[in-house]
């Protein structure tokens, strides 16, 4: 009962604020627009702003208003080869001129020349190098006075009220949230220019949308944490609004949880960390700039590169400058005329995690990854001395494996065995550190387990063919959720169908199936079948042979009383 009333006193909370998540047709957000005072800005913005709205396609499931993307008209050299960003076309990006724009906004408010200029790939904007630039020498460079951090959004007032006690990204969040309601003619007015409104992560969808869309997916589970964390998040600082009326009377319309979600989506995507000075902070223009995985130097890293793949010495990386209070982006390796500019991430991202934090996916992402759950059971007569050996190589009894499109992990195989083991002799034989097999019956259970996990997990999408895939991304009707969510489908088929060839190649050369007796055949039923059938031929032989040897043999012929 505490735990309903709980509940229910939330939903007021957010019932009072407007700070529920409706579904909304594309009239109802033209009225929500009109009625807010963050509708100004976006009637401003209209209609050269790419956010562009209109209604998911998606059958029976109706959607918040989506963005299409808006034809370029300013004059920029269009670059005929492909972005370093390796996104699909179908993604939104904004056109030229608002960037233009933008620029000569921010420009005005104190941004120095820089060492690249704007093009364009298609009708996708990007930078790429304005001159030959030496390695280490700075490519893009803004003040820290036009960038946005904690201690930004900390000098305002109202703000603070609610930010002191939250996080960077959160603090960043709301502080976007009021810049919305204020128009182009602020401050930070020329940054508003360029900054998107939101991103297609699936914290901005519809709780429809993610449980339809995303169904069987890894993303399906977490965004909707993501999003129950975030609500919790948004009730108190609800509470704190409430009860600070004055301060927030003029942007309370505003401050609604679909508007926090759209927000903190792009604090998300475009937030960047500044490690010299331990910061995060929105940086003008590097929004526009693509993130490619380009790790630092090291042995490993060099070591495992893909061909093709960014090395350290094409590592483009922000940060901190003090010498001249600037956040200044800078490269490795050195930098011809008229190449991309692009920001360097340490860490290569799977599908999943580049949809929950940027809204984006890559059609061919070599890190995306399923996940195999394996345990050792409490009823098992070997527990004790199983769940030692998995602690002696740092393992639980409840583990998660990650499997690649390319590989399976020895951990799981060898983890998978031990959990099959049945005597103490064979776990002398168990070995962690080599792909050993300790006997065909054992591998045998092991792979079959892998296999029908791969067939669930096949099975769990919510479109588990791929022509279905195929035809939602080149439906031209279809929203940008539906495509998002049917190339991140795509990707992870992809690892379950190389996963399972992998487990049938490993699982052919085994001519067997385990019974209580060990392997046999599993072909036995068969040979027998034909062993029968070969011997019916043989039968007359047989009997007259067997009547042959009981009439010649003298013992049948003796008296009975004899045989006694």
């Amino acid at each position: 009962m505490a735990l309903n009333t709980l509940v229910l006193l939330a939903g007021l909370a957010l019932v009072r604020l407007g700070l529920h998540h409706p579904v909304r047709t594309q009239a109802a957000t033209a009225k929500y627009q009109a009625s807010t005072p963050g509708g100004r800005l976006r009637r401003m913005l209209s209609p050269s702003t790419y956010h562009v709205k209109h209604t998911s396609m998606v059958p029976g499931m109706p959607s918040r208003a989506r963005s299409k993307r808006v034809a370029v008209q300013a004059e920029v050299p269009v670059l005929e080869r492909k972005s370093v960003a390796g996104l699909p076309e179908y993604l939104p990006s904004p056109p030229v001129a608002m960037v233009e724009s933008g620029m000569d906004s921010l420009a005005g408010k104190g941004l120095p020349a820089q060492k690249l200029k704007l093009a364009s790939f298609g009708s996708r904007p990007a930078f790429v190098a304005s001159q030959d630039v030496q390695p280490g020498q700075p490519l893009m460079t803004v003040p820290i006075d036009l960038c946005v951090t904690k201690e930004v959004v900390d000098e305002d007032p109202a703000l603070k009220i609610i930010t002191e006690d939250k996080d960077s990204l959160t603090s960043i969040a709301l502080w976007l949230m009021k810049q919305r309601t204020m128009g182009q003619d602020g401050k930070w007015g020329a940054y508003m220019r360029v900054v998107p409104l939101f991103t297609y992560s699936p914290i901005t969808w519809s709780q429809a949308e993610r449980d339809g869309l995303l169904r069987g997916s890894l993303a399906q589970g977490e965004a909707n944490l993501r999003v129950q964390e975030l609500e919790r998040m948004w009730v108190g600082i609800a509470k704190t609004i409430n009860a600070h009326e004055e301060e927030f009377k003029e942007v309370r319309s505003a401050f609604t949880f679909e508007n926090f979600l759209d927000a903190f989506s792009v604090a998300l995507a475009h937030a960047v960390y500044l490690p010299s000075v331990d910061k995060l902070a929105l940086v003008p223009l590097v929004e526009m700039l693509p993130r490619v995985s380009s790790p630092p130097p090291s042995a490993a890293a060099e070591a495992n590169r893909e061909p093709g793949a960014f090395g350290p010495e094409n590592r483009m990386a922000l940060d901190y400058d003090a010498s001249t209070q600037s956040v200044v982006l800078r490269a490795q390796g050195a930098v011809r005329e008229g190449e991309e500019v692009y920001l360097s991430d340490e860490e290569p991202s799977s599908n999943v995690e580049l949809l929950l934090s940027r809204g984006i996916v890559r059609p061919t992402n070599s890190h995306d990854f399923l996940i195999v759950n394996t345990n050792v059971v409490m009823a098992d007569t070997l527990y004790t001395a199983k769940k030692q050996i998995l602690e002696a190589y740092g393992l639980d009894e409840d583990q998660q494996f990650l499997v690649y499109k390319d590989r399976i992990p020895l951990e799981l195989l060898s983890y998978l065995r031990l959990s099959r083991l049945q005597t103490t002799e064979d776990l002398l034989k168990l070995n962690f550190e080599k792909d050993q097999l300790i006997s065909e019956m054992n591998e045998y259970e092991i792979l079959q387990l892998l296999l029908t996990e791969a067939r669930m997990i096949s099975q769990g999408y919510a479109a588990p063919d791929t022509d279905t895939d195929r035809f939602v991304l080149r439906d031209p009707e279809a929203s940008v959720p539906e495509k998002l969510a049917a190339s991140l489908r795509a990707g992870e088929k992809q690892v379950v169908s190389s996963f399972m060839d992998a487990v049938r190649t490993r699982l052919a050369p085994i001519r067997g199936i385990p019974t209580k007796s060990g392997m046999e055949n599993q072909n036995q039923e068969i040979i027998d079948m034909f062993d029968a059938m070969e011997s019916i031929p043989k039968a007359p032989g047989r009997f007259v042979k067997s009547v042959a040897d009981w009439w010649t043999d003298p013992e049948n012929w003796k008296d009975p009383d004899e045989k006694k």
